[in-house]
């Protein structure tokens, strides 16, 4: 019987064959999981920033003194700024937002 018989074609289920040969056994996907996980930890942390300077920004914007109003514009490029950044991090999560 030839060698490629005894291989189990992954058609069935949409997936194609590793190239290193790491897709097989029990932790066949051990992998992928490990990289999502990673993946998972890195985007927290960047929302969280994300968080933590929009509210210092917005707790900036409402304790301002008359002389502090000359950092308006800054503090609006910053502003404009994350929004983008959180335009990304939506998309890239697939959030609808």
């Amino acid at each position: 019987m030839p060698n490629d018989e005894l291989k189990k074609s992954n058609k069935s289920n949409g997936l194609g064959r590793c190239p290193m040969g790491t897709d097989v056994g029990v932790f066949g996907r051990a992998g992928k999981f490990h990289d999502n996980l990673l993946a998972g930890f890195i985007y927290a942390a960047a929302i969280e920033e994300l968080v933590q300077r929009t509210e210092e920004i917005n707790r900036m914007l409402e304790t301002m003194t008359e002389e502090e109003k000359e950092l308006l514009p800054t503090l609006k490029e910053d502003l404009a700024d994350i929004e983008e950044k959180w335009i990304i991090a939506t998309a890239m999560f697939g959030i609808n937002a």
